[in-house]
C-alpha cells in the first residue's frame, strides 16, 4: 500500500467535507501570503518560530498545512504540531487521520501532536493508537495521554521509568505527573531512588502535580531502607501540604539520616504555613522533641517551633536556651516569633560562652526592639564577634531611645555597615553626551564606535549619570569604551531578600541567617542539593558529591567578609562582562560559525589587564534555584602575574614546590564561568562548590585588580595555599567545544 496515496485519500476526503460548500454560500477563501514560506520553514533552523506564526495565522494555514499531510514523510510529520495547536476541527481531524497513517513516522508526529487536543475523541484515537506495532508511536500517544491526563496512559508508560536512557525516564515521569490517580502515584515514588538527579527531580516535580493522590503512597516511602526514597518522600509531603502526614513525619524528625531529620521539619513547616489550625496542635508534639537525646533532632524541633508561629512556643523555646546544642537555634527561633516574652532571656544568652548563642540572641533582640535590653546590649558592642557587635549596634539604632543612642557612641565597625551598593557605584565627574564621554578636558566616542589609540581614562568608570564604563581591546588592535551599566530590569541589582534580608540590606550574610536557612527560593536545602550533585543537573555539577549548600555560602561569606569586600563588589565585574557580551552580541559582532566572541579580546579592571574568552551553546543550563535562571555561554577569564608577585609568592611559600605553585597561581589567575554566576553571585553569594566552574571570590579580587596579593596575603596570613586549595579543581586545557555542562 502506498503510504502517500492512502494519506492523500483520507485528506482529500476531509478537505471535500469541511472544505466544499455549494458556490452560491461559499465565502471567499481566506488567505495569508506568509504560509508558504513559513511552511517551508518549519524543518529548518527557525522551525519552532515559523510555527508560532502558523498557529497565529490560524484558519488561513490550515488548508496549506493540510495539504502537507497529503504530502507524506517528512513534510507530514512538520505539519501536524502546527495543525493540533490551530486546533480548529478540520485541523485536528486531519491529525486524527495522520495518527492512523501507515508510515510510523508520520503517525508518531500526529500521536506527539494530540497532546494538546483536550477532547474525548483525541484521547480516543490515542488510546487506539496504543495497540500500534511500532514502539515509538505507542510511546508517542502515551505521553500525549499522560499529558491530556488520561488514566489509559499509566500502564504504556510504566517500562519508561526502568529504561537505560536517563531521558527516557525523565520523560515519561514528567508524563505521569499529568495523571492524578494512586496508581500512577505509586510507580512514581517506587522510582524515587533512580541514580540521576535529574529524573529524580522530574519524579518529585510530578508527585508534587498529583496532589493528594501521592500523599498515601509518600507516606508509606518513609519506611523505606533508602535515605535518599526517604528524604524525597518528606519533601513530597511539605509540597502536597498533606495534613494525614503529621503523625509520620514527627517520626521522620527522628529518621537517623540528617537529612531525612531536615526534610521531615520542613515538611512540617510547609504544613503548618499551608493549614495555620495544625500549627497550635503541632506545637506540644514538636517542642516534646527539644527534649530528644540526639542533639540534631533538638535543634530541628527548635527550628520548627519559630516556623510555627505560634506563641504558644515561646515558654518552650525559652527553656532551651539552657541547652548547648540547640539554644542558638532556639534563639533564633524566639526572634523569629517575636515573642516579647523573651526579651529578658535573650538578653542573658549575650553573655553565653558559645558565639553561635550570643549572635543568635543579639540577632533575636533586634527583631524585638525591647527599651528594656538596651543595658544588656551595650556590653554587645564590644564582642569579639563582628556579627554579634553588628546585631547589637542594629538593634539599639531600631529600638532609638536617648539611653540607645548613647551607647553607640561606643560601637565599633562591623563589615555590614558599607552597605551593598548594588547599582549605586561611586561616581566620577566624567560627563556623557552625543555618544561621547568627557572627563578633565578629554574627549572620547563611546562604543560601538571604535578608537585607534588607548584612552586615557579609568576603567571602570562610573560617569556623573550613574554610566558604568569599561575600556575593552578588540581583536583588530583597536580600542572600545563600552557602556556596561548594571540593570534593575534584568535582575542584576538586586539580592534575594526573601530568604537573606542582611544579605539584601548589606552585600554580606548574616551567619544567624545562614544557619536558620532550610529553604532557599521556595527549594529545601536536600532539593538544593541533589540537583547540584555531579550529574544531575549539569555534567560538572554545582557542588561537590558532600558539600551542602549552606556550609558553602559561610564559608564564601567569611572569606569574602575578610577581604573587605560585598558580593556585590564582586558580582559587578562579573556582569559588566556579561553586558558587553549582551552588547556585541545587539550589534552582529559575535562569531555566529564558530559560536565565538571574536571582538573583544580583553579588558582593563582597576589597573589591570583581564583577558577574555567566551563562546555560545545550544544553552538550556538550568538552576539549582528556582529564580528562572539558565545558561548558554562559557566565559574564560584570565590575568598575568607580574615578575613582583610571582616573587612575593614564592617568598611568602617557599616550601611549595613547582607543582603546588603552579596551582595556586592558577587559583588566583583563571576563572572559567558563564552568564549564571554573577546572578548567583549577586542574589544569593553563591560561587559554587568544588567544581571546575567555581568563581573564587578570592580569584575574582585579585583578577579585577579589588585587591592585591598583598591585601588578600594579610587577610589570610600564610593561609592563602590552603584556602584557595579547599575548592580549586584545575581546569582543563580545552573546555568542551558547546561550552555545555549538561550529562
Amino acid at each position: 500500500m502506498n503510504p502517500r496515496g492512502t494519506i492523500a485519500g483520507i485528506a482529500a476526503v476531509l478537505l471535500a467535507a469541511f472544505g466544499a460548500i455549494a458556490p452560491a454560500q461559499q465565502a471567499p477563501p481566506q488567505t495569508d501570503t506568509r504560509v508558504p514560506a513559513l511552511i517551508a520553514s518549519l524543518g529548518g533552523r527557525y522551525g519552532d518560530k515559523a510555527a508560532e506564526e502558523l498557529v497565529a495565522i490560524g484558519e488561513p494555514a490550515v488548508a496549506p498545512l493540510l495539504t502537507e499531510l497529503r504530502a507524506g514523510g517528512g513534510r507530514a510529520q512538520l505539519a501536524c504540531a502546527p495543525l493540533a495547536r490551530i486546533g480548529t476541527a478540520p485541523a485536528v481531524d486531519g491529525v486524527i487521520v495522520a495518527l492512523r497513517d501507515p508510515d510510523p513516522g508520520v503517525a508518531a508526529s500526529a500521536a506527539a501532536a494530540l497532546r494538546v487536543v483536550k477532547t474525548a475523541r483525541s484521547a480516543d484515537a490515542l488510546s487506539e493508537a496504543l495497540g500500534r506495532d511500532d514502539g515509538p508511536i505507542r510511546r508517542a500517544a502515551a505521553l500525549s495521554l499522560a499529558a491530556l491526563g488520561d488514566t489509559r496512559a499509566v500502564e504504556p508508560l510504566r517500562g519508561g521509568l526502568q529504561s537505560a536512557a536517563w531521558y527516557v525516564r525523565e520523560e515519561t515521569a514528567r508524563a505521569l505527573g499529568g495523571v492524578r490517580t494512586a496508581d500512577a502515584a505509586a510507580r512514581l515514588v517506587s522510582a524515587l531512588d533512580d541514580p540521576s538527579g535529574e529524573v529524580r527531580f522530574a519524579l518529585r516535580e510530578a508527585l508534587a502535580a498529583q496532589g493528594d493522590v501521592a500523599a498515601g503512597p509518600a507516606i508509606t516511602a518513609l519506611d523505606s531502607p533508602s535515605d535518599r526514597v526517604r528524604w524525597q518522600a518528606a519533601w513530597t509531603l511539605g509540597r502536597l501540604a498533606a495534613e494525614g502526614a503529621v503523625a509520620r513525619l514527627l517520626q521522620a524528625i527522628e529518621d537517623p539520616d540528617p537529612v531525612v531529620r531536615r526534610e521531615s521539619a520542613v515538611a512540617l513547616g510547609r504544613i503548618a504555613s499551608a493549614r495555620p489550625a495544625k500549627s497550635e496542635t503541632l506545637v506540644e508534639a514538636v517542642a516534646g522533641r527539644l527534649r530528644h537525646a540526639d542533639p540534631d533532632v533538638r535543634v530541628h524541633a527548635a527550628w520548627l517551633l519559630g516556623e510555627l508561629r505560634s506563641a504558644r512556643a515561646a515558654a518552650a523555646l525559652v527553656s532551651a536556651l539552657g541547652d548547648g546544642a540547640s539554644a542558638w537555634t532556639a534563639a533564633a527561633a524566639l526572634g523569629a516569633l517575636a515573642a516579647p516574652e523573651a526579651a529578658v532571656p535573650l538578653a542573658r544568652a549575650l553573655r553565653s560562652d558559645e558565639v553561635r548563642v550570643r549572635r543568635a540572641a543579639a540577632w533575636a533582640l533586634n527583631r524585638l526592639q525591647n527599651p528594656a535590653t538596651v543595658a544588656a546590649l551595650r556590653p554587645s558592642l564590644g564582642d569579639p564577634d563582628a556579627e554579634v557587635r553588628y546585631w547589637a549596634a542594629t538593634a539599639l539604632r531600631r529600638i532609638g531611645t536617648p539611653d540607645a543612642a548613647s551607647a553607640l557612641a561606643t560601637a565599633r565597625p562591623t563589615p555590614w555597615d558599607r552597605g551593598a551598593r548594588r547599582c549605586a557605584p561611586p561616581r566620577s565627574s566624567a560627563v556623557i553626551a552625543s555618544g561621547t564621554v568627557r572627563l578633565d578636558g578629554r574627549h572620547y566616542r563611546l562604543y560601538p564606535e571604535v578608537l585607534d589609540a588607548r584612552p586615557d581614562l579609568p576603567s571602570p568608570l562610573t560617569a556623573a549619570d550613574g554610566t558604568e564604563l569599561v575600556l575593552a581591546f578588540l581583536q583588530n588592535g583597536k580600542y572600545g569604551i563600552v557602556p556596561a551599566t548594571l540593570k534593575e530590569a534584568h535582575g542584576q541589582c538586586r539580592a534575594d531578600g526573601r530568604d537573606f534580608p542582611t544579605l539584601e540590606a548589606t552585600g554580606l550574610h548574616s551567619v544567624v541567617e545562614l544557619e536558620r536557612a532550610r529553604v532557599i527560593t521556595g527549594r529545601s536545602a536536600g532539593e538544593i542539593a541533589d540537583l547540584a550533585r555531579p550529574g544531575a543537573l549539569s555534567t560538572d555539577g554545582f557542588l561537590a558529591a558532600d558539600e551542602e549548600v549552606v556550609d558553602v555560602l559561610k564559608d564564601d561569606n567569611r572569606t569574602v567578609s575578610a577581604l573587605g569586600l560585598t558580593h556585590a563588589d564582586l558580582a559587578r565585574p562579573l556582569f559588566h562582562i556579561w553586558n558587553m557580551m549582551r552588547t556585541d552580541l545587539d550589534l552582529g559582532r559575535w562569531d555566529m560559525s564558530t559560536h565565538r566572541w571574536g571582538n573583544v579580546t580583553a579588558l582593563m579592571s582597576h589597573g589591570r589587564l583581564v583577558t577574555l574568552a567566551a563562546r555560545d551553546s545550544k544553552g538550556g543550563q538550568f538552576s539549582i534555584f528556582a529564580d528562572g535562571l539558565d545558561g548558554a555561554f562559557t566565559i574564560e577569564i584570565d590575568t598575568a602575574l607580574t615578575d613582583a608577585e610571582q616573587a612575593f609568592l614564592r617568598t611568602r611559600y617557599p616550601r611549595l614546590e613547582a607543582a603546588a605553585m603552579d596551582a595556586l597561581v592558577q587559583s588566583l589567575t583563571r576563572i572559567r564561568t558563564g552568564e549564571i554566576q554573577p546572578h548567583y553571585v549577586m542574589w544569593y553569594g553563591f560561587y559554587e562548590g568544588t567544581t571546575p566552574w567555581r568563581t573564587d571570590p578570592v580569584a575574582l579580587a585579585f583578577v579585577f585588580g579589588l585587591r592585591t596579593l598583598q591585601q588578600i596575603e594579610a587577610a589570610f596570613p600564610g593561609r592563602l595555599y590552603d584556602l584557595m586549595m579547599t575548592r580549586f579543581v584545575r581546569s582543563t586545557p580545552q573546555a568542551p567545544a558547546s561550552g555545555s555542562r549538561f550529562p
